[in-house]
């Protein structure tokens, strides 16, 4: 009965019946977030079992530390263990606040 309404409601107005089609979003999409965009969980996350890291004053050496700490991201994304990733991104996120922004 409701089928037979819609297909009648359908005719009535001219409207064709399409499927949805979305686009598939990329399963590291929430790790690609700008530096501003803090979660605000880095600080609780990171008493839970992150191990505090220990951040260089040498620019280089910060950058190469930034540098193993993104492909470690991506390698644990890239292995669907996404707490992991999400530890990883919050720990380079308190870098980049604590180094990078800060005056």
């Amino acid at each position: 009965r409701r089928r037979a309404k819609q297909v009648a409601f359908n005719e009535e107005h001219g409207i064709t019946p399409r499927s949805i089609q979305k686009h598939v979003a990329d399963v590291m999409e929430g790790a690609r977030t700008s530096p501003g965009a803090a979660r605000g969980k880095g600080s609780a996350r990171s008493r839970r079992g992150q191990a505090a890291i220990d951040i260089p004053e040498d620019p280089k050496t910060l950058g190469k530390l930034m540098t193993q700490l993104e492909n470690r991201m991506f390698e644990h994304a890239k292995n669907l263990e996404f707490e992991e990733a999400a530890g990883v991104r919050d720990q380079i996120q308190d870098i980049r606040q604590k180094r990078l922004l800060s005056p």
